[in-house]
């Protein structure tokens, strides 16, 4: 218990901040926001796709994982599928809890990564409102097939704790994310209204000139 308790905390001191850093005067979007700072872009959708969606998404935020359950798959479906567009979901961290998450997910390995997301969020309700909420995460872990070392492990993981980081500041200081989701769409921030719209009413509008 002592070992977990500790593992935790430090993983909470260490994401101390992330989540309310000032939003800067921002940077202008584009070449820049295709550069992300600390971990790389996995896309979805072919690497010649005329357009490129990127999205700040956190595993513990409702509107993401209403995005991400909902309005997704009709972009897969409608856009990705299609060829006409990728998608880049770039992982946030807006507490420790969303730190942890993704450094489980990553260590269940890159083909059982999203499943493993999956599974998280459809737990979340459980996560935020358990007392212990490590041991919550770890049951979850398991049944993705991360063990209690493979855990330690994971919370562990520094580097790509400060990677995490630095993706999350990029966002929020760099590109005038305030919160979660954001999206950008060819360099372009979106307002995001909950469903599908907010994106078609781009991605089938006729070319210019």
């Amino acid at each position: 218990m002592k070992t977990r308790v500790f593992l935790f905390t430090a993983l909470c001191l260490g994401l101390a901040g992330t989540a309310t850093a000032s939003a800067a005067t921002p940077a202008a979007a584009g070449a820049a926001l295709m550069q992300p700072d600390g971990v790389a872009d996995r896309f979805i959708g072919a690497g010649n796709a005329p357009s490129t969606l990127i999205v700040y998404s956190s595993p513990t935020c409702p509107p993401c994982i209403r995005f991400e359950e909902q309005v997704l798959p009709q972009l897969k479906s409608r856009y990705v599928d299609s060829g006409r567009l990728r998608i880049a979901l770039r992982p946030t961290v807006n507490n420790a809890v969303d730190g942890a998450i993704l450094l489980i997910a990553d260590a269940s390995g890159l083909m059982r990564r999203d499943a493993t997301l999956a599974r998280f969020r459809a737990k979340r309700a459980d996560i935020m409102a358990a007392k212990d909420r490590e041991k919550v995460l770890r049951e979850i872990a398991a049944q993705s097939g991360v063990d209690s070392a493979a855990c330690d492990r994971a919370m562990k993981n520094a580097d790509a704790l400060r990677a995490l980081q630095r993706l999350s500041d990029q966002a929020y200081n760099d590109f005038g994310v305030k919160g979660t989701p954001s999206f950008f769409l060819d360099g372009v921030k979106l307002h995001y209204d909950g469903s599908i719209n907010s994106f078609s009413r781009h991605l089938d509008a006729p070319p210019r000139g």
